[in-house]
């Protein structure tokens, strides 16, 4: 019978703890949602969760992050993906500031709505790889009651 040199074990043993202990702590990736055809993972809320967006980010084409001028991440963006041509791909509403989406080679539109003016953006998927997308919001949104309610607006002026 062989036995296995202490230092090596201590070693190995400890890598392994180090290893279990690191994927027990880790935050796994929301589960991905696939609609209108379109396969995407929203989320990112937390530092944990932030690291597996990170982890993940390679397997998506399309990957947005939603944040304001000063900084903050934003959450609840209304997000449409339309192609070149119009045609819409998919609707979503973030649950964090991330929005990775697989999508195929090609030119698209995207919409974005946190409840004021949208933001749209031209972005260009590549055959290989993907390509990030940074949005940057305006810091509060501008309530869609407040902009239609006309009693609202008569309010406010003096």
């Amino acid at each position: 019978m062989r036995i296995v040199d202490r230092p090596i074990l201590r070693t190995s043993l400890g890598i392994a703890l180090l290893f279990g202990a690191h994927t027990a702590l880790s935050q796994p990736l929301p589960e991905p949602v696939s609609r209108d055809g379109m396969l995407f993972v929203t989320g990112g809320v937390g530092i944990d969760e932030a690291k597996a967006f990170q982890a993940a980010a390679p397997r998506y084409s399309l990957r947005l992050t939603f944040a304001t001028p000063s900084g903050s991440y934003l959450s609840d963006v209304d997000v449409t993906v339309a192609t070149d041509a119009g045609r819409p791909m998919l609707h979503a509403r973030t649950d964090g500031p991330f929005l990775f989406i697989m999508l195929p080679a090609g030119r698209y539109r995207i919409v974005v709505n946190r409840g004021g003016a949208d933001v749209n953006r031209l972005v260009t998927v590549p055959p290989r790889g993907g390509v990030q997308l940074n949005v940057l919001m305006p810091d509060t949104p501008v309530s869609t009651a407040a902009r239609r309610c006309p009693r609202c607006s008569a309010s406010a002026e003096p």
